[in-house]
């Protein structure tokens, strides 16, 4: 499969940027967006998602992490569930055959705990409403650009799910193991957990609001 790599490095001290410059396809395959200062993760899918529409002209765009965390392998089966109809397959950590390693209880209780809120308050039928790991049609990332995404850390992944389930997408689950990264901490902290809690809460009372344009080529 055949394809190009956007990375978005929210000026990390671990030395992304050199590391990404090196590479013998950087500025071919491999393109890079350097943001002055960490933004959070949901604005970072979002920058991801603008440039490859306005520089790509893609016809599918894959979402994931790039701590190994998300394995590189599930790339082409996420693909071929958009090529064969859907409109977003998604990582799935919890359907039959997907799971993670060496977590410790309180991190999955979180997880588990935050699927089982997005799907009772927000209405979703999917069983991981949290993954950050898909694979999306390009006329549904313009359509997650036109709504106010409020999120800009882990709630962003839900509120994209909420917009799928209100848009009655079709939605394709494919499971996957979870690997604990090698090197890094998570940025998965109590206050990224509060600030999903009622992120999640406004979503359940106010919905989403339609705020953008849809994104064309550069000018």
């Amino acid at each position: 499969m055949d394809g190009n790599v956007v990375i978005v490095d929210d000026s990390s001290p671990d030395g992304t940027t050199d590391a990404v410059r090196v590479l013998k396809d950087f500025e071919k395959k491999v393109f890079l967006v350097v943001r002055p200062c960490k933004m959070g993760l949901g604005s970072a899918y979002a920058e991801g998602y603008k440039y490859s529409l306005q520089n790509l002209s893609p016809n599918c765009i894959i979402q994931m992490d790039a701590d190994l965390s998300h394995p590189p392998k599930l790339v082409t089966k996420l693909a071929k569930a958009v090529e064969e109809g859907f409109d977003v397959s998604i990582g799935s950590r919890y359907v039959e055959g997907g799971g993670t390693k060496s977590w410790s209880f309180i991190r999955r209780l979180v997880s588990k705990g935050a699927n089982v809120m997005v799907r009772i308050l927000l209405g979703t039928r999917l069983q991981d409403n949290t993954s950050g790991y898909r694979a999306m049609k390009p006329d549904v990332v313009k359509a997650i650009l036109e709504y106010e995404m409020r999120s800009k850390g882990y709630g962003y992944n839900a509120e994209t799910i909420y917009l799928f389930a209100k848009l009655k997408l079709r939605v394709k689950e494919i499971p996957f193991i979870y690997e604990t990264r090698q090197k890094g901490k998570t940025k998965l902290s109590f206050i990224e957990i509060v600030k999903f809690f009622f992120a999640t809460l406004r979503l359940w009372l106010f919905g989403l609001k339609r705020i953008a344009l849809p994104v064309g080529p550069e000018t």
